[in-house]
């Protein structure tokens, strides 16, 4: 079976690293790429573009990114509270989230999240 690679954005009140049950429900929009160069380009790209709407980001493992404005949030009737809203953005490979050790990456995605 040949590889395959997904680029997702997200909308939720949960960063993207969370998988919490149903986060697919959360995905704005999904990329699915046959070659690993065109899917991290494709993230790369995506994460210039969400850091230039959001002011604030944090990032895990290199692979999920969390951008978000502090002044948008949903109220939340079951808990009574507001909630931060997040966008977020994910690579996989192969179905799990893609391990990043390429020091060239890490550095450009540290370059746009604090």
């Amino acid at each position: 079976m040949d590889k395959t690679w997904r680029v997702m954005t997200t909308k939720s009140d949960a960063e993207p690293w969370w998988f919490f049950e149903g986060w697919e429900l959360d995905i704005l929009k999904d990329w699915t790429l046959y070659s690993r160069q065109e899917a991290v380009a494709l993230f790369l790209k995506e994460m210039k573009r969400l850091s230039d709407n959001f002011p604030k980001s944090r990032t895990k493992k290199f692979n999920s990114i969390a951008f978000w404005n502090p002044d948008e949030v949903d109220f939340c009737e079951a808990c009574d509270d507001d909630l931060q809203v997040f966008y977020g953005l994910i690579i996989f490979e192969d179905n799990q989230p893609m391990e990043i050790k390429d020091a060239s990456i890490i550095s450009e995605i540290n370059n746009y999240t604090q």
